[in-house]
């Protein structure tokens, strides 16, 4: 049974419409998934997966963050951080393909918002992800399934750096997340308050889904490389 809280008491606009869900998927439905990723993972390294569907760092740049990232449905813009290209990243997979059923048909996805894109990043014990909003074009809730091991996941509008890969949220909220957990995030939590994932203690798996933008979307003129500073404060106001 999955059981269902807040993730934290209203304090910040991070606690704004976010959820943690327990227990969402079984322990072998898990089992399954972790196969999944680490079979693909281990595609990637050996050259049989393609950027941009496997992503990892390489290199000084990206010591403390070198998580692998699989893509599915719709490619992410990690350098612009928003949507790119359709088309370049194969479809939801099998296994992906029902979780999102499977949390849809238990009300904790609304189907208005179903999923159609996946990013999985899988964690070694250091690896981190940075505070970050998701773009606003990506339908609202925003969902992330966690997977093998259980970090805090830090929500706010405001960070401290302790330490190369790890933040304090200065306003804001530290929500741990849980195995097989699922984390959702509307309202001000997904639109306002940035999230982040400091150096991890062990290996873990995250599951993030999200409805893509209609085909036709387009970047707004103040994300495009050489707008005018005159666009760009327009949009501001």
């Amino acid at each position: 049974r999955v059981r269902r809280e807040r993730a934290s008491a209203a304090s910040d606009p991070a606690d704004s419409a976010q959820a943690l869900h327990r227990d969402v998927v079984t322990p072998a439905e898990e089992a399954e998934l972790i196969a999944f990723v680490r079979g693909e993972c281990a595609r990637g390294r050996a050259g049989d997966l393609k950027k941009p569907t496997y992503l990892r760092a390489k290199g000084e740049r990206s010591r403390g963050n070198a998580r692998e990232s699989l893509m599915y449905g719709g490619f992410f813009d990690f350098n612009r951080a928003r949507p790119g290209k359709r088309g370049i990243v194969p479809p939801l997979p099998p296994p992906i393909a029902r979780l999102v059923d499977k949390l849809v048909g238990d009300g904790l996805l609304p189907e208005a918002a179903r999923p159609d894109s996946c990013i999985v990043n899988q964690y070694g014990a250091g690896d981190c992800i940075p505070p970050h909003t998701d773009h606003a074009s990506y339908a609202r809730p925003i969902s992330t399934l966690s997977l093998l091991g259980e970090e805090p996941m830090l929500l706010g509008t405001k960070f401290r750096n302790l330490r190369p890969c790890a933040w304090a949220p200065v306003v804001g909220v530290s929500v741990p997340l849980p195995r097989r957990s699922l984390l959702v995030l509307d309202g001000a939590s997904g639109d306002v308050a940035k999230h982040c994932v400091s150096a991890c203690s062990a290996p873990r798996i995250s599951v993030t889904l999200r409805k893509q933008p209609p085909p036709g979307w387009t970047p707004d003129v103040s994300e495009l490389a050489g707008a005018s500073s005159t666009e760009k404060s327009a949009k501001r106001k």
